[in-house]
């Protein structure tokens, strides 16, 4: 089922924000936002409808209000219920603190379509309005796990029950990275396929270790070593070592996990005795990083081997 939001779920979270007040039409702040796309209506305002996106929301800036502020009053009426009669309408928006016509205001109150306003300029709102929405419409899926921030990567932990993760992150956070959730972790696939991680805000900042209890990371060590979400970019799983498994050992081969049809690159670390699992993930931190630079030790070793092969057949 696809996310949605109620207008008036914006216009309660964004009122300060985005200087939005409701100018008419308040029995319609239960319709539902169902795309982050918005869009400008100033070619409808001109009779061409063909492909018109009725379901996102409108905004109307100086060009497409003084446009139909030109229009007879009749005309107006008729634009205007063409596009907000159709049952995927949201809510229409004036930018600029620009003041509704008279056909605008008895249609949309008419209607019952909510007409907002705002202050700031079009451009300007409309980057703020597609941030909040894409963030609040993004498809999610919530997974067991850990997530941190690790030299400015985000590593998302994952493996079985009592294998370590929240032991992992405590070390982590006391050498100087960032916890961003613990247990539960919801994953958001926002806009250019980035995956985005937080926790639950009533456990957000807060690790279970066993043995010890809840812990909360920023009354102990500080804000310096809290996120409230962080993209995720890199997959570390934990599981029991296992004798008769073969384990990477060059690292030539890459693997992935999929989150929301997103590929990210994962690393299997075996856990034993004796084994840093900090030092291990800070470490397959950093060398992520440098293959998302471009710099792939594994196979630029194996190059220069098979470099110095072809070499040696030549004599």
């Amino acid at each position: 089922m696809s996310n949605f939001l109620d207008v008036g779920i914006l216009l309660k979270e964004k009122s300060e924000d985005l200087r939005l007040e409701l100018l008419t039409g308040a029995g319609g702040l239960g319709r539902k936002i169902t795309v982050a796309d918005i869009n400008r209506p100033g070619l409808a305002f001109t009779g061409y409808f063909e492909h018109f996106p009725f379901e996102r929301t409108q905004v109307i800036g100086i060009s497409e209000y003084t446009y139909l502020n030109a229009l007879d009053y009749e005309k107006q009426v008729e634009l205007l219920q063409k596009i907000f009669l159709h049952e995927n309408a949201t809510c229409c928006i004036l930018t600029r603190g620009l003041v509704p016509s008279q056909a605008m205001t008895e249609v949309f109150a008419r209607l019952n379509i909510p007409l907002l306003r705002t202050e700031l300029n079009s451009s300007s709102f409309i980057g703020d309005l597609i941030y909040y929405l894409d963030g609040k419409l993004a498809p999610s899926v919530k997974i067991h796990g850990v997530l941190t921030n690790v030299y400015g990567l985000g590593v998302l932990i994952v493996g079985k029950a009592g294998i370590g993760k929240s032991e992992c992150a405590l070390e982590l956070v006391k050498r100087g990275h960032m916890l961003v959730a613990d247990d539960v972790v919801n994953i958001k696939k926002r806009s250019g396929r980035a995956l985005i991680g937080s926790g639950l805000e009533i456990t957000r900042h807060l690790i279970e270790v066993r043995g010890l209890g809840i812990i909360d990371v920023k009354d102990l060590f500080g804000i310096s070593n809290i996120l409230d979400e962080s993209n995720i970019e890199l997959v570390i799983k934990l599981e029991e070592w296992e004798k008769v498994k073969k384990y990477e050992r060059v690292g030539i081969d890459e693997y992935h996990t999929e989150f929301l049809g997103v590929k990210i690159p994962e690393v299997t670390i075996p856990v034993g005795p004796g084994r840093n699992l900090a030092v291990l993930v800070e470490t397959a931190s950093l060398n992520q990083r440098l293959k998302n630079k471009g710099h792939f030790t594994a196979r630029d070793l194996n190059d220069k081997i098979q470099g110095i092969i072809a070499s040696n057949r030549k004599e």
